[in-house]
């Protein structure tokens, strides 16, 4: 049953105040360990990116911990919880809106790109390189190579609204969180799919840059919930356990 407010402003605040309810009513106290992330969202008739956004978001608060391999567990529930009074879009909402955005972006600078441009898109890439190499936190080169493909569409509406979503990406506690755990996973921005991007805007091809840009972004989603992914790694350890105690007691009976 889904127990939202009529219009909720973000799903993944909505989901971790429920949550909140759940601790404050003692249904789960210190130590326990929360529902895992599928059954959350099916109980919520939600998507499971927006749970794990509301599980960071109560991560930041303090209220829950993330053992990889194990679980979320309350940390404390003896005081109310209470995640950010303000917060901003979820960085998978970030990221859908890219695609949609980013992606006609791509197509519309396909017919007016300069070659001045696209060689800053291949000075841009070979940055990313470097950044990728030195580890570098943030993404800036990753940053400026999309604001410059916005910025070739001419057309100042689109390059707002792509500033305004990288905005919501760098400020976001929940996405700088979720960016720090993808970046201690190695991942980094991924090189190969903004040259196919570049090779696209130079062909001067609408559909082939808008469908090199969605699927980048949503290699970029899947990147994220691959590196973030808790309840794969347990499921794994648990059968690696269960199988290592079989073993063992065939060994004590022989």
């Amino acid at each position: 049953m889904n127990d939202f407010p009529s219009r909720p402003a973000r799903l993944y605040q909505q989901v971790a105040d429920l949550l909140t309810r759940a601790i404050l009513a003692g249904d789960l106290g210190p130590g326990d360990r929360l529902p895992a992330e599928r059954e959350l969202a099916q109980r919520y008739g939600v998507s499971r990116p927006t749970v794990r956004e509301a599980i960071i978001a109560l991560e930041l608060a303090g209220h829950v911990e993330v053992r990889v391999g194990s679980g979320v567990y309350v940390v404390d529930a003896a005081q109310p919880l209470a995640v950010a009074s303000e917060p901003s879009a979820g960085p998978f909402e970030v990221l859908e809106a890219r695609c949609l955005v980013e992606g006609e972006a791509a197509a519309l600078a396909a017919t007016l790109i300069t070659d001045e441009e696209l060689d800053e898109l291949d000075r841009i890439i070979e940055n990313m390189v470097s950044e990728n190499r030195r580890g570098v936190a943030g993404e800036l080169a990753d940053q400026r190579f999309h604001l410059t493909i916005a910025r070739a569409t001419q057309n100042s509406a689109l390059v707002a609204v792509v500033e305004r979503l990288w905005e919501l990406r760098n400020n976001s506690p929940v996405s700088v969180r979720l960016l720090d755990q993808v970046r201690a996973k190695g991942v980094r921005p991924i090189i190969e799919d903004h040259r196919a991007i570049v090779d696209a805007l130079r062909a001067r091809r609408p559909a082939s840059a808008r469908a090199a840009m969605r699927g980048h972004l949503t290699r970029v989603i899947d990147d994220l919930l691959d590196a973030t992914e808790i309840e794969e790694i347990e499921a794994a350890r648990a059968d690696v356990r269960a199988k290592r105690a079989r073993f063992t007691a065939g060994r004590r009976l022989r």
